[in-house]
């Protein structure tokens, strides 16, 4: 079972897609904003993560770089309604942009490719 760390700031978001996630059977630990993902990260690191841009306190990417840089290396998600062509390529050190709103299949399809290590 991959433990996913989702960090979403939005309350009815971050409860359809855990219940989403554990429904497919894997095991997910929430957090609210980067500050807290980032914690969560360094003290038990998950097997992949997926996380929200725009968030209080610390932004997905921010986080991202937080994580990478602490040797973090597992798959990470960023998530965003913002297209992609915002974010500044040299800090894109994510695995998959999914754009929101995103489809349940596709959230699911990306995380069994992760599990399969394709």
């Amino acid at each position: 079972m991959l433990r996913i760390l989702l960090v979403e700031d939005d309350p009815d978001v971050a409860i359809v897609t855990r219940e989403l996630l554990e429904y497919g059977g894997y095991h997910v630990t929430t957090a609210s904003n980067g500050r807290y993902g980032l914690d969560l990260i360094l003290q038990e690191p998950p097997q992949l993560v997926i996380t929200d841009f725009m968030m209080p306190m610390m932004s997905g990417l921010e986080m991202i770089e937080k994580a990478r840089d602490a040797g973090y290396a597992g798959p990470i998600i960023l998530c965003s309604a913002l297209p992609e062509s915002r974010f500044p390529p040299h800090r894109a050190r994510y695995d998959l942009f999914m754009h929101k709103p995103y489809s349940s299949q596709a959230l699911l399809g990306a995380l069994e490719k992760f599990a399969r290590g394709t």
